[in-house]
């Protein structure tokens, strides 16, 4: 949108322009009126906070005139011919603006704008830097602008650079998250500020998150404790659910191979202008069973993947009342899901199964002035799982039963005071478990803790901007000795089109009761004297540059981080092969390079994106040593996507590295794989409606791919996908 700034003289006596009139008329023989060239001011503001935004970019459209904004926001252009012009206004971390000025020969136009706080695209289509508010270096996922090689929360956050998703089948089957190297129960991942974490495995299966239910998705790689405690050790995710957009509906129906179906719908209605409801629904179902080869140490040949089926189904409803400067959000939410248990291909199950049913409610408060606000929220949640096999392979047949209750009380404010922002919170939560596999009949949990974080930010010269965050954050917990102390601090240099940023973190995370407390079976012993892994020190440093020629837009980013963990725990056999957990010190540091490309081409963008991540995760100690398990040093994903007149293509390769698959062994090493995916997404007008048709070609070359042993992924594989929106309903 454009705002029109329309500069006018003086009025004139009538003699004056007489006068005048008859002056031009007798002494020039060229135009009647004379071109004098015209200035114009800009300042530019941050939306959110109000003060100058440094190093801002504005550029005259038509005759490339530039400028940039000094210490006060304003930038100051000189010699520009009169008349309309197009200014465009960009800077780092915000949204371009276009405004549109007028002004008279030889006056001065000023313009007072104000950008929005915005991600900034990088190494993805799908992956940004988060905007403000959140910690550095986080990187955000727009689910509305997944392209169709995308099918699921796993397949959506496997193209973040660092990140690598193990699953253990095919569609529906459980999936995990590894961040820099990372356990998956030091990955802390949040469902609208809600730790979804098993407090008997400390893990998350992402396979029981529907995609579509989702707004957008937040990784913070990295120690995060300072900010969000316990299990944050390997880094964050964040999922925000869907919130109310006007009178809107939207429907999705599909299906695809392996039996695949699904069904969603998500509307929202605003009855007034102070109330919200928006509430949606999800089913989707796959028989999974596919053909995979046997590795040779297995015998070779072919086999097929039974008792791989899967049935999810859930639901959410929200209601939100807003006033001047506070919101009050009630959401509540269920999910089933019933699938197979498959086991492994050298011990497969034909008869065992999981059903899963999650359901919670909450209440949040938020409030936002000025200068000041906070935010206070109330959980309840409950999960029970359901686990049995009659006629196991190997062992006792078993049924066991989890239930697990968990309460959540949490508080935040904020405050501004000229260039400086406090931030600071508590958090109390309360877990009851009682699980047939553990050793005790029930057991309670608490955690405590309280953070706080200073952030500032100021213009250091005309062209360079200052941020600096200071955070801590002290926490109890019941299964760690004492007071847990995570520092945080980061300094990010901002310059027009470069961003520097160095950072220091530490973080915890405690031992799950699983492996504390389970029930011993053959060959499987716990382990209740495991120490918490701590990460004492972690640096990281990244460069953001972004670059524009010829209409052509390049951002390039890198990462570079070390943090040894002391005390990583991980599963390994002794010498009679008893597999146990244990204490390991581990020393981990990596590499993230990633660049997008935007080539405007017949007034439509295609795009070029990759990222390539090297990770060093390797045993310390005297008795293990090399990479541990399941840890590929190299990954990497290459993403080109063409918009064409009657729609889009998108082309995605991505490669997993060599891994080990035994710990302090190069025996039985996982070869180096890559899958390539093909999508196409073709709108369809249906009046007042929009449509999409979305086709996908998974794992087109058919590559018989296996990332954890024994456990094969599907070969070649297809879906199709109806989208109708209807907005304004």
């Amino acid at each position: 949108m454009f705002q029109r700034v329309r500069l006018s003289s003086p009025p004139a006596s009538a003699l004056f322009r007489l006068l005048l009139s008859a002056a031009l008329f007798v002494s020039l023989p060229s135009p009647l009126c004379a071109q004098v060239r015209a200035n114009v001011d800009v300042r530019v503001s941050d939306g959110a906070t109000g003060s100058p935004v440094v190093s801002a970019t504005v550029v005259i459209m038509e005759t490339g005139h530039m400028s940039t904004t000094d210490s006060r926001g304003l930038a100051e252009i000189r010699g520009v011919p009169p008349g309309r012009h197009a200014l465009r206004v960009s800077a780092f971390g915000y949204r371009t603006e276009l405004v549109e000025v007028e002004a008279l020969n030889g006056r001065n136009s000023k313009v007072s704008l104000s950008l929005t706080p915005a991600p900034v695209e990088i190494s993805g289509v799908r992956a940004e830097v988060a905007a403000t508010g959140l910690p550095s270096g986080g990187i955000e996922v727009k689910t509305e602008d997944l392209d169709p090689t995308v099918t699921d929360l796993p397949d959506a956050l496997d193209g973040v650079p660092g990140v690598t998703i193990t699953r253990r089948g095919g569609p529906g089957a459980p999936a995990e998250i590894h961040i820099r190297g990372s356990n998956p129960e030091q990955v802390l991942v949040l469902l609208d500020g809600v730790p979804l974490n098993s407090p008997l495995t400390g893990r998350v299966d992402l396979s029981t998150v529907d995609l579509s239910s989702l707004a957008r998705v937040v990784v913070l790689p990295g120690a995060q404790s300072s900010r969000y405690g316990p299990r944050a050790l390997g880094g964050v995710v964040l999922l925000e659910s869907r919130t109310a957009d006007g009178d809107s509906g939207h429907l999705a129906v599909g299906g695809g191979a392996w039996g695949g179906r699904e069904i969603s719908g998500w509307g929202s209605w605003l009855p007034t202008p102070d109330w919200s409801v928006s509430a949606g629904g999800q089913w989707n179902s796959a028989k999974g069973d596919f053909r995979y080869d046997v590795p040779e140490f297995r015998g070779g040949g072919e086999g097929e993947r039974e008792n791989a089926d899967f049935r999810r189904t859930g639901g959410q409803l929200q209601v939100s009342r807003s006033w001047e400067n506070a919101t009050t959000s009630l959401r509540a939410h269920v999910t089933e899901i019933e699938r197979g248990s498959p086991g492994t291909i050298a011990q497969p199950s034909i008869s065992g199964s999981q059903d899963h049913r999650m359901d919670g409610a909450s209440l949040r408060i938020k409030a936002d002035a000025d200068r000041t606000g906070g935010s206070f929220l109330l959980s309840l949640q409950s999960q029970r799982a359901e686990y049995r096999d009659p006629a196991p392979p190997f062992g006792q047949a078993y049924d066991q039963t989890t239930r697990v209750s968990q309460r959540e009380l949490a508080a935040d404010m904020w405050r501004r005071a000229g260039q400086a922002t406090v931030r600071a919170g508590v958090v109390s939560r309360r877990l009851h478990v009682r699980a047939d596999a553990l050793r005790l009949p029930a057991s309670t949990m608490e955690e405590r803790g309280a953070w706080s974080r200073l952030e500032f930010s100021a213009p250091v010269s005309p062209i360079t901007r200052l941020d600096a965050k200071v955070g801590l954050r002290l926490d109890r917990h019941d299964l760690v000795k004492g007071t847990s102390v995570s520092p945080s601090a980061s300094v990010s240099l901002n310059f027009p089109r470069t961003r520097m940023e160095v950072g220091f973190r530490q973080a915890f995370s405690p031992p799950n009761l699983g492996d504390l407390f389970f029930q011993e079976g053959v060959q499987v012993k716990a382990n209740p004297d495991l120490r918490p892994e701590r990460v004492p020190r972690e640096l990281s440093l990244s460069l953001t540059h972004r670059l524009e020629l010829s209409g052509a837009t390049l951002e390039a980013r890198a990462s570079a981080y070390q943090g040894d963990i002391d005390d990583m725990i991980l599963w390994s056999p002794d010498f009679q092969f008893v597999w146990s957990p244990g204490n390991h010190d581990v020393s981990r540091r990596g590499l993230e390079v990633g660049a997008s490309l935007g080539i405007p081409r017949l007034d439509r963008t295609h795009t070029i994106v990759g990222h390539l991540a090297w990770s060093h995760v390797e045993y310390r100690g005297e008795v293990l040593s090399g990479q541990v398990a399941y840890r590929p040093r190299f990954s990497g994903e290459l993403v080109g996507t063409m918009d064409m007149e009657f729609g889009a293509a998108t082309l995605r390769l991505s490669h997993i590295g060599s891994r080990r698959a035994l710990a302090g062994s190069s025996l039985n090493t996982l070869s180096p794989y890559s899958i390539l995916d093909l999508g196409f997404e073709v709108p369809i007008h249906l009046g007042r409606s929009q449509a999409r048709v979305e086709t996908t070609l998974s794992n087109l070359l058919d590559e018989r791919a296996t990332l954890l042993v024994d456990y094969p992924l599907p070969g070649r594989g297809w879906a199709i996908r109806l989208h109708i929106s209807t907005p304004n309903l």
